[in-house]
């Protein structure tokens, strides 16, 4: 399978010194979630014409030169047809080291799919959309809208309280799977059908629709988090503007939460320090990382606007245990349903099935 990444070797003697702009990405996950996490994400374009990798380099470039948090610029992967799934998950779930590019790219053989990663700790999901807009060459707008300036009831402390009393006395409820043991690969995949005009309410109800048919008897309450964003435009620009929504929904499935208000009347969690607080944030996540987290995490681009673009995947960053991380993106002709779930917690055969039973409710 073809590089993706260039790491430069450690200096003899001591650790590889930090590139400022891969500190200042680490620096804005750093008291988030799941400590075991990459923190990549990776959107994917199906376009109608064939791009050219060279063009697409020097038009990351000069986005990374305009951009300095975006780091250095990146290469442009070209692998074989056959290498394709792989390098999908390269792309979004591979390390990234001390000093290495903060974006990445591929390209297909025939040059009609395109896979942009980046550390979420530079862009949010409309944040990568925006980054592979100027990279193909394509002005990509969408209607997805943010919630602007509505804040938290909560400050991050009270917060963070709360959620761990939550994590002690009722942690969420989660999927099950059998896994293959020690593996450190991730599978992402995507269903892609003819647009439907649904969204993150419909991909809400699905998602709690299969935990429900495949384990009834759980007593614990499933928790939705929902990617927001705080952009009011409905063309991004490649930063980062996240919020995140939760919701606890009762046990026993979709139908027991009308979900549109509940979604829309949530307030987002309150916006982490920038900072790991020296490692001892990622130490107490690390030690309650079995109780913390949430049944699934979504993430929808809305309806994505841009010539020659035939349908658009988003692969969200996948954190805490038994991670389920569901995306959805429409273009003017198709609707896009992904799932990234981590092999060593649902095995290909029980990662197909998740993705299939999210798709069927979605779409039926």
């Amino acid at each position: 399978m073809p590089e993706v990444l260039v790491v430069r070797p450690t200096p003899r003697g001591g650790r590889a010194r930090l590139d400022p702009s891969v500190r200042e990405a680490r620096e804005v996950v750093g008291m988030y979630g799941d400590p075991a996490t990459t923190w990549g994400i990776c959107v994917e374009l199906t376009l109608s014409a064939s791009a050219d990798a060279e063009t697409l380099r020097e038009r990351a470039a000069a986005l990374c030169a305009g951009h300095p948090h975006l780091g250095a610029a990146p290469a442009v992967t070209r692998p074989a047809d056959s290498q394709w799934t792989g390098v999908r998950a390269d792309v979004a779930a591979a390390p990234y080291g001390p000093t290495s590019a903060l974006l990445r790219l591929a390209l297909s053989s025939d040059g009609t799919r395109l896979l942009v990663g980046a550390h979420h700790g530079v862009v949010d999901g409309l944040g990568l959309l925006a980054v592979a807009g100027s990279v193909a060459g394509r002005e990509l707008r969408t209607r997805a809208r943010g919630i602007g300036d509505r804040r938290s009831p909560h400050g991050f402390l009270a917060s963070s309280v709360r959620r761990l009393g939550e994590a002690v006395v009722s942690p969420p409820a989660r999927f099950e799977g059998a896994g293959e043991r020690d593996s450190a690969l991730e599978d992402l995949t995507a269903v892609t059908r003819p647009r439907v005009d649904r969204g993150t309410v419909d991909l809400a109800r699905a998602v709690l629709a299969l935990h429900h048919d495949a384990f009834s008897g759980s007593r614990r309450r499933p928790v939705l988090v929902i990617g927001a964003s705080r952009r009011t435009s409905d063309l991004p620009v490649p930063d980062r503007q996240t919020a995140y929504l939760r919701l606890r929904a009762r046990p026993g499935g979709a139908g027991r939460t009308p979900l549109g208000p509940a979604i829309a009347g949530l307030r987002p969690e309150p916006d982490f320090p920038e900072t790991s607080a020296r490692g001892a944030a990622p130490l107490v996540v690390r030690l309650l990382r079995n109780r913390l987290g949430s049944t699934a995490m979504l993430s929808n681009l809305g309806l994505v606007q841009g010539d020659g673009v035939e349908s658009v995947a988003m692969y969200p960053a996948s954190s805490g245990p038994r991670s389920v991380a569901v995306g959805l993106a429409s273009t003017a002709t198709t609707t896009t349903v992904s799932l990234r779930t981590r092999r060593h917690e649902f095995d290909a055969d029980e990662h197909a099935r998740l993705l299939a039973g999210v798709a069927d409710r979605f779409f039926g």
